[in-house]
C-alpha cells in the first residue's frame, strides 16, 4: 500500500510539473527528454511551435534554425541593430517581445522556453515549476563554447541537422577570414581596444577577447585579469597604458546622455590620452556592441568586422 500510495504522488507531482507527464502513454510519446547546458532535464514537444527566446544570442541561433513561425516571441533587443543581429523585419515577423517575469512569459503559453546563465535562476525556477520547459544554454567564453551553444539550441527545438549545418557555415567563414589574415604574421599585429559608454572591455578570458585574437589583433585589455563572475568594466585611466592602435568606440546607447560622438570628442581632447597612437593618427572606429557582446552564430561577423575596423587596407580590393 505504501508503495502503491508514493507511486500515485508521484504520477500527480509530475503530472502538475512536467508537461506531457500526465498524459496518455501514446501522447507521452510526442514528447522528448533534452537535456540542456546545465545538465538540467526536460520533457519537449518533437516540434516546438510556441517559442520564447529571453536573449539576444539566443534570438538570432533560433532564427538561424526555424521559421519565425514557430517563435511566439522574442528578447526585447531583437530588431535593435546595435546590439543584435535579428533585423527589424524578422523582430516584426515574429511581433512580439518577451519581459522578463514569469506571468508574462506563462501568459504566452509557450511550449519551450530559451534562456541562458545570464538569466535570473529564480525567474528560471518558477517557470519549470509552473509547468513551462526552459532549456536555458551557455553563455559562451570561446569558440568550442560557441561551437556547443549552437548545438545544444538546435537539439532543444529539435533540429540537429540544421545545427550541423550552421556550426559548418561558421568553421567555414573562419577559415576564409583566416586565409585572407594569414599574411598577419604576430608582430604584425595590431592593438585595439573595445570600449563601452562605461568604460574598457573585452578582458582576459572573455569572447570578444577571442573574437580579436581569431582576427589576427591584440587585445589591449587582455593582459588584465578580471574576478570570474564579474563584468566590471576597466577604468579609462590606462588608456595610455595600453596605447592601443586602434581604439573601438561604443554606439549601443543604454543609459539617457550616451552620445558616441561627444564621447569620442571627450577622448580626442583629453590631454591624458593626447599621446595614444590611435588618438593621435584619429583611429577612433565606431563598432557596434552586437560584434563585442557577440554570443551566437554571428561570431564569424564579428571577426570579420574586427578584422575590417583594424585592417581596412585587408579589404580594399572587396568593396
Amino acid at each position: 500500500m505504501k508503495r502503491f500510495l508514493f507511486l500515485l504522488f508521484s504520477f500527480l507531482f509530475c503530472s502538475i510539473l512536467c508537461p506531457g507527464c500526465g498524459q496518455s502513454i501514446s501522447s507521452n510519446q510526442s514528447m522528448r527528454t533534452v537535456q540542456d547546458d546545465t545538465g538540467y532535464l526536460l520533457y519537449l514537444p518533437h516540434h516546438p511551435s510556441r517559442i520564447v527566446s529571453l536573449t539576444y544570442g539566443t534570438d538570432e541561433i533560433l532564427l538561424g534554425l526555424v521559421d519565425t513561425s514557430r517563435v511566439t516571441a522574442l528578447s526585447k533587443y531583437a530588431g535593435n541593430r546595435d546590439i543584435s543581429f535579428v533585423t527589424e523585419e524578422e523582430a516584426t515577423a515574429v511581433g512580439r517581445k518577451a519581459n522578463l517575469n514569469a506571468e508574462s512569459i506563462m501568459a504566452l503559453k509557450p511550449d519551450l522556453v530559451i534562456a541562458s546563465t545570464a538569466v535570473s535562476s529564480q525567474l528560471v525556477s518558477l517557470l519549470r515549476q509552473s509547468g513551462v520547459p526552459v532549456y536555458v544554454s551557455l553563455v559562451a567564453a570561446n569558440w568550442n563554447e560557441m561551437e556547443e551553444k549552437v548545438r545544444g539550441v538546435a537539439k532543444a527545438v529539435h533540429e540537429e541537422e540544421a545545427g550541423e549545418s550552421m556550426v559548418q557555415d561558421m568553421e567555414d567563414k573562419r577559415a576564409a577570414l583566416e586565409k585572407k589574415l594569414s599574411a598577419i604574421g604576430p608582430s604584425d599585429e595590431r592593438c585595439a581596444l573595445g570600449l563601452s559608454f562605461r568604460g574598457i572591455l573585452g578582458k582576459k578570458g572573455t569572447l570578444f577577447s577571442e573574437v580579436l585574437a581569431m582576427a589576427h589583433v591584440k587585445d589591449g585589455a587582455a593582459r588584465y585579469d578580471v574576478p570570474k563572475g564579474t563584468n566590471a568594466y576597466l577604468s579609462l585611466e590606462i588608456l595610455p597604458e595600453i596605447d592601443p592602435d586602434v581604439i573601438l568606440l561604443p554606439v549601443w546607447k543604454v543609459k539617457a546622455g550616451d552620445d558616441e560622438k561627444e564621447f569620442a570628442r571627450e577622448i580626442m581632447e583629453n590631454p591624458a590620452y593626447r599621446e595614444v597612437k590611435a588618438v593621435k593618427n584619429g583611429r577612433l572606429i565606431p563598432f557596434p556592441e552586437k560584434c563585442k557582446y557577440v554570443m551566437s552564430q554571428h561570431i564569424t561577423d564579428a571577426m570579420e568586422a574586427s578584422a575590417r575596423a583594424v585592417y581596412p587596407e585587408l579589404f580594399e580590393d572587396a568593396e
